[in-house]
């Protein structure tokens, strides 16, 4: 197929609230990939930033355009089309996008091995695997990010590819709302050729053609929706957790998690016709997720998604791809419930074949060994070869995909016994005012907390309320703004924060790094050996040559695995963790939340921020902050199920409450008061959760009913023949009954997520 010269692929760094042009010095966070055909030149122009483009790949060469900082002026210069990778523009077929023959290493290792794929218009992936399968790699693959060996990735003409990594972003100095806003592209073009047209006829140019450029902008403006747009930019940083006032603040205000939101939010609303996701809910609370996941499956456009969370998966997409030992299995039209069935069946079935196939073999063998020599029946046995040869030859001596179970260790981590500390008190802040901005309001004022022996504290309360400033505050990171920190003499801190996987040296070997940790600091253990760090390595799943690899070589979550290998090789009596299960996947969350449960016991103190309710019932609090308005108040008890209603229905997700005081400076108070909305709220949710099982079980029993009829209306057009009017009845009678199981599914997932919530 002949491309046209002039369409060209922008590739633009995304990185959260960073401006849709902005300079990144090494590492791209999200990727917007976009098919734009320019009515001119192909010079890209930009404000005080940089943007990279380059043509769809035309045989074996392609065009990389750069364009400069400031001036707003492209250089064009020619690179191997291996060095950029990722869709080019072809025959797809119908496809949304079509990968043919795709193949990946990583050093020696063979991450994705002739990898075939159509994803269909509206069609929507979950990718699964376990750590190091090569889910991100494939995504990366596609957009261009990580070079492919072989094979090639198409996108129909027409189409635009988006890209969200799962890597923390910087900031840009655009507010929220315009950085959200800012890849709109139909409706930002249309705005600026209408501001155009309106400052030259202000200017006194009445001519027919800037009345009719001002008329064809206005409708373009009008067809892309953008006199919505306002609209739509507010619905979807609200379902992300942001407030109206959010809106207005600089990007470079909010922390890394909340910048990933904004990263988000401006992905979303630039609508591409393929949405790749990559673990999208690391940094979003269970209201957020709750938001994302009916967005996804409301989505108008191909998804491709790649999350450790299983609730997503279930609730948004319709197909799953599993990554297993470089092959692409596929389970089209498949939820992640029914693939674990399918994937179940098909490898009883491929492994049921794949045995005959090679008792076959076994018999013509056997049949060749005996009588091959004998001349009577040698031209039997010739052909008894002929048959094994055809065998091989077709691969039907060789294991099947489905049919290869890859045996995992179960993640174990074990943490070491805490050291012993003078008396009771571990570390206590007093009349602390924590904040970022030395000149701003505190985050959090008049702070007291003691963290004693035995304690192990929740930290909850909105997003942004200042949870995580205060652990910094706690473990050094952050200076106080007022007040002190008291520690013991003979303290020891361990932390796991939620972005500790993206600070490692990406040039260091992985055991060098843990042996380095472990080694290393006022409290490090120097006779921590290479086989002690591997065995701890290996425990969670970093075996073989992994600990010998690169960081930079090593997949998200098995960075993860080498940050918690770290954080389990150094002994401490006091244990700080910020999100921990953010970027670890579902094995190691259980494993970290088995180890604190059995850790520390009388003489160790545990204070966690986390959201994710699975790990917090292993860990067994022994106290609830909370952290609200600019106070923090401790209550000495487990959570309960209203600890999680209370924040996690998307009340109180406001990241506002980074910058809420007290303006009274008093101490904290000892109750949290609901506003009357989210009573309200809590009050219709708790009676729903109430009658959900009841209701649950009514909904089963007529799905099973529904679905029984749907099947007797495929049994009866089997039987109709060529009557098209009988078959046109049957038909109607189906999809009513289709639709009829739709409604009822989606007021399913409603309920058993209101019963997940409310315990």
């Amino acid at each position: 197929m002949r491309l046209n010269p002039s369409a060209v692929f922008v590739l633009a760094a995304a990185a959260g609230c960073a401006s849709a042009f902005a300079p990144r010095p090494s590492s791209i966070d999200a990727v917007a990939v976009s098919r734009v055909v320019p009515r001119a030149a192909t010079t890209t122009t930009t404000t005080n930033a940089a943007a990279v483009a380059f043509r769809p790949r035309r045989r074996r060469r392609s065009l990389l355009r750069v364009a400069s900082s400031d001036t707003a002026t492209s250089t064009a210069t020619s690179t191997a089309a291996d060095d950029v990778g990722g869709c080019t523009i072809g025959d797809t077929r119908g496809a949304s996008l079509l990968l043919n023959s795709v193949s990946v290493s990583r050093g020696p290792n063979q991450i994705l091995r002739d990898v075939e794929w159509r994803v269909e218009p509206n069609q929507r992936w979950g990718i699964v695997g376990p750590n190091g399968a090569g889910k991100s790699t494939l995504l990366g693959a596609i957009t261009g990010s990580v070079r492919m060996d072989g094979g090639k990735a198409l996108i129909c003409p027409g189409s635009r590819v988006g890209y969200l990594r799962q890597t923390a972003v910087s900031g840009s100095v655009r507010t929220a709302r315009e950085e959200a806003g800012s890849e709109m592209r139909e409706i930002n073009s249309a705005r600026r050729d209408m501001e155009e047209a309106e400052r030259k006829i202000e200017g006194g140019d009445t001519s027919d053609a800037t009345l009719s450029a001002l008329d064809d902008a206005t409708q373009r403006f009008a067809d892309a929706g953008g006199w919505t747009q306002d609209q739509e930019i507010e619905t979807v940083l609200r379902g992300l957790g942001f407030t109206p006032a959010d809106g207005d603040r600089p990007c470079t205000d909010f922390s890394g998690g909340w910048q990933m939101r904004i990263a988000l939010a401006r992905l979303l609303l630039s609508k591409p016709t393929v949405l790749l996701l990559d673990e999208p809910s690391n940094h979003l609370d269970s209201s957020a997720r709750d938001w994302l996941a009916k967005y996804l499956a409301a989505y108008d456009g191909s998804l491709i998604l790649v999350s450790h969370d299983a609730a997503l998966l279930e609730r948004s997409v319709d197909s799953v791809a599993e990554i297993s030992a470089g092959t692409l299995l596929k389970y089209p039209g498949c939820s992640l419930s029914k693939y674990e069935e399918e994937r179940e069946f098909r490898a009883k079935s491929a492994k049921a074949e794949y045995e005959r196939n090679l008792a076959e073999a076994a018999k013509l063998q056997a049949y060749v060994d005996r009588f091959g020599a004998s001349a009577t029946k040698a031209s039997s046995a010739q052909s008894r070869v002929k048959a094994l040869e055809r065998m091989r030859k077709e691969g039907k001596l060789d294991a099947p995909a489905e049919a290869v179970v890859v045996k995992r260790r179960k993640p174990v981590l074990n943490l070491p016994d805490p050291p012993k500390s003078m008396g009771e008190e571990l570390i206590s802040l007093k009349g602390a005012s924590v904040g970022h901005d030395p000149d701003g309001p505190p985050l959090l004022k008049n702070v007291d907390l003691t963290v004693m022996r035995g304690m192990k504290l929740i930290l909850r309360g909105p997003n942004g309320a200042g949870k995580s400033t205060l652990l910094s505050a706690m473990r050094g990171a952050l200076p106080l703004l007022e007040g002190k920190v008291i520690e013991n003499e003979k303290l020891r801190l361990g932390s796991f924060t939620q972005d500790l996987a993206q600070e490692l040296d990406p040039n260091s070997r992985a055991l060098d790094l843990v042996t380095e940790y472990a080694r290393g600091g006022e409290h490090g253990d120097i006779n921590v050996s290479n086989e002690v760090a591997r065995g701890v390595m290996g425990a969670l799943g970093l075996s073989d040559d992994k600990p010998l690899r690169l960081t930079k070589d090593l997949s998200g979550g098995e960075k993860a695995r080498v940050a918690l290998s770290m954080f389990a090789l150094k002994a401490s009596n006091l244990l700080i963790l910020d999100e921990p299960s953010n970027h670890l996947d579902v094995e190691c969350v259980e494993a970290l939340g088995e180890a604190l449960g059995r850790w520390g016991e009388d003489d160790g103190g545990v204070v966690v921020v986390s959201h994710d309710r699975q790990f917090c019932d292993m860990v067994g609090f022994t106290h609830v902050g909370t952290v609200k308005d600019g106070t923090i108040t401790i209550e000495e008890r487990g959570l309960n199920s209203g600890d999680w209603s209370r924040y996690d229905l998307g009340s109180k997700t406001a990241a506002a409450a980074d910058f809420a005081s007290d303006e009274s400076g008093g101490a904290a108070t000892a109750t949290v008061e609901l506003t009357p909305e989210e009573k309200e709220i809590f009050r219709k949710r708790q009676k729903l959760a109430y009658n959900a099982p009841k209701r649950i079980e009514k909904l089963e029993a007529l799905i099973e009913q529904a679905e029984a009829k749907v099947a007797e209306y495929d049994e009866e057009m089997m039987t109709v023949g060529n009557d098209v009017g009988k078959l046109t009845d049957i038909t109607k009678l189906k999809e009513k009954e289709e639709a009829k199981i739709a409604e009822m599914m989606e007021e399913w997932e409603d309920l058993e997520q209101v019963l997940a919530e409310f315990g």
